[in-house]
């Protein structure tokens, strides 16, 4: 059995396409060369379960900020990765 959390994601490699969005859904083509794509991959606003960073902003994320994180059952392989709701919001009103 793959661990899928052996691998950290390299969110320097990470490019990510926002193609539909709610208030609280967000539909994204994520490519992770070498890794993973998700040609539409659904993630979920919710509150940060453990710190991290943003893969939009590179920003840090704390426990308890509001986020999108994929929402994908089972787990896939760049579930750890969050979007910081913040960050996401400021690059939609530029």
């Amino acid at each position: 059995m793959r661990n899928r959390k052996s691998r950290a994601i390299d969110i320097s490699r990470v490019q990510i396409e926002i193609l539909e969005q709610s208030d609280t859904t967000l539909i994204i083509r994520w490519v992770e060369p070498g890794r993973c794509h998700y040609g539409e991959q659904r993630w979920r606003r919710r509150s940060a379960n453990s710190s991290g960073t943003c893969v939009v902003s590179r920003r840090a994320i704390r426990r308890g900020d509001a986020v999108f994180r994929p929402a994908e059952r089972p787990a896939p392989a760049n579930a750890a990765a969050m979007i910081s709701v913040e960050a996401f919001l400021a690059t939609v009103e530029e």
